[in-house]
């Protein structure tokens, strides 16, 4: 435990520091802007490989997301409570229901979730009908948001081919318009589970190109 908090310290520091150094854009703010206007909350969704420079950006908005009970996790947890995030233990792989429920309870007292949908271990880019049954069930929107950067770097050898961005660099955050699922039979889940994953490839490869366009 003590060894855990060290690591979280030690890894949270590093990640202020690094992400103090990028430059940040956001695009379509207006969207959990005016979800949050009319007195909507709602569930980001993100790719496991694109979260580094949403932590930061994001910081002390009391979003609830989940880690899992691994000891990695312990980590994770410890970071993600220093950036003033709400944390769920537990993943699809371990303990999943609790977590589940963590998320399920932070919607319905009126807390905005994130959830990385294709985690925690993939397959890559591909929804899971969790996220899309907890929208379908409470009727809450989902918020495709995606990052990338003007110089950074791709893991290739880890399954979520992670970007870091390289330091001193521009990031952006991109918005996707609310995507609303109707209903929870399996149908409904696998048409919307599409759905989001276009949305969020499309926002991807356009965070991606956006510094070709951009001064």
């Amino acid at each position: 435990m003590l060894r855990a908090r060290l690591l979280s310290f030690v890894g949270w520091i590093i990640l202020s520091l690094w992400s103090r150094t990028v430059r940040m854009r956001f695009v379509n703010r207006t969207v959990p802007d005016q979800l949050t206007s009319e007195g909507k909350n709602f569930i980001y969704a993100f790719w496991h490989g694109r979260q580094f420079l949403l932590f930061h950006s994001h910081r002390n908005s009391g979003v609830v997301i989940n880690a899992s009970e691994s000891r990695d996790g312990e980590i994770q947890a410890g970071i993600l409570k220093r950036f003033g995030f709400a944390v769920v233990r537990g993943s699809s792989k371990r303990k999943g229901q609790r977590a589940l429920l963590g998320l399920i309870d932070g919607l319905r007292k009126g807390r905005n979730i994130a959830v990385a949908v294709d985690g925690p271990r993939g397959p890559l880019h591909e929804a899971k009908q969790g996220v899309l049954y907890v929208a379908g069930k409470l009727n809450k929107p989902i918020v495709p948001v995606i990052t990338s950067a003007k110089r950074y770097w791709i893991l290739e050898k880890v399954w979520d081919k992670y970007l870091l961005p390289a330091p001193f660099t521009t990031g952006v955050v991109i918005y996707g318009e609310p995507i609303t699922v109707t209903g929870t039979s399996e149908e409904v889940l696998q048409a919307k589970g599409k759905e989001l994953e276009a949305a969020l490839n499309g926002l991807m490869a356009r965070a991606d190109d956006y510094f070709k366009t951009q001064s």
